[in-house]
């Protein structure tokens, strides 16, 4: 079926395609007694206004760019999902932009803020080449005063993470960060190191390993591989994210070590995937959907003339479940 112009519109109500446009982008000039009669004929007709090109007219897309390194990692749907929601509620449409963690890609997405194809870009990963675009970062980010940003506090959290352990009895506790300058890798890096120098443990640089850039399962494996085939081995593992965290279980399975009774393990994030296996993961709780909404919620101010720059910290939550015990051995 086809749909109905703008001309039939014009012509059942009596006026002229101008009047009809002036109505529908909410002109003042057109009286009331003409604006119920177009406003008739459109909904009699059952015409649809085209949203696209009045917006590119006025100067807007009403289009915002979502932009995350990648999908596999299950960390970002929720994020998604939050700024999905948020933006949503103002009229705008998300375009999820996928960069594989390749700043060439980042650029070329970027470049849809110039030329007016989106209004402003969320990105979960770090904007150093960001510029006087509406932009946030949303739980990565860069040391760039200039852009907003939200996340944890992930310095706190990892050294939440290692007094716990500690506090079951552990001496002896690795590391698993990821191989990014991302800067929550950075900071959970820091976060354990701080953790250590409170309860006087000297880092050991054999007890730290690094997986793949992209946080996969594989990586998690193979880095965990590493730290635990060693005759002295930590009891307990802190790694940077879920999946990691999953990978070093696996890990420990083909290595005939029980998780929590031979090794404590504690990752990051706690996405779906934590609770679905056994044991069930113990990890820093992210408020993710929140995190998407927050970062929705800053980039719509700053779309409205509203300020840049800000930083928000969202709390973050330790959850203990299975996947930590009591340290059963000396160390």
């Amino acid at each position: 079926m086809r749909a109905p112009t703008i001309s039939e519109v014009a012509k059942t109500a009596g006026v002229s395609v101008a009047t009809v446009s002036r109505v529908v982008n909410g002109s003042p000039s057109v009286s009331h007694e003409t604006q119920a009669r177009v406003q008739e004929a459109i909904e009699r007709l059952g015409y649809q206004p085209n949203v696209w090109g009045r917006s590119l007219r006025r100067g807007e897309s009403r289009v915002v760019l979502v932009i995350v390194p990648n999908v596999s990692n299950p960390y970002y749907a929720p994020i998604i999902a939050g700024t999905e929601d948020r933006l949503h509620e103002d009229g705008y449409s998300g375009m999820l932009c996928i960069t594989n963690a390749e700043a060439e890609r980042r650029a070329l997405y970027l470049e849809f803020l110039k030329d007016g194809r989106a209004d402003g870009a969320i990105l979960m990963e770090p904007a150093r080449d960001a510029r006087h675009y509406h932009l946030v970062q949303c739980s990565e980010y860069c040391d760039n005063q200039a852009v907003s940003h939200v996340s944890v506090d992930n310095l706190a959290a990892a050294r939440e993470v290692v007094l716990t352990l500690a506090g079951l009895g552990h001496r002896r506790i690795g590391f698993i960060g990821a191989d990014n300058d991302f800067m929550s890798t950075i900071a959970r890096r820091q976060g354990y190191l701080d953790g250590l120098r409170v309860l006087n443990i000297p880092p050991r640089e054999d007890d730290q390993t690094f997986a793949g850039r992209d946080y996969s399962f594989a990586s998690g494996v193979e880095a965990a591989r590493r730290l635990l085939a060693r005759p002295e081995r930590p009891t307990a593992l802190f790694c940077i994210s879920d999946v990691l965290a999953l990978g070093a279980v696996q890990a420990a399975r083909e290595l005939g070590l029980r998780v929590p009774e031979d090794l404590s393990v504690v990752g990051f994030d706690d996405v779906e995937y934590a609770v679905m296996g056994h044991p069930r993961l113990t990890t820093v709780r992210q408020p993710c959907y929140e995190l998407g909404r927050t970062a929705g919620e800053l980039l719509l101010t700053q779309i409205q003339g509203g300020p840049r720059g800000r930083a928000v910290y969202l709390p973050h939550t330790l959850i203990e479940r299975d996947s930590t015990a009591r340290c059963a051995v000396g160390s």
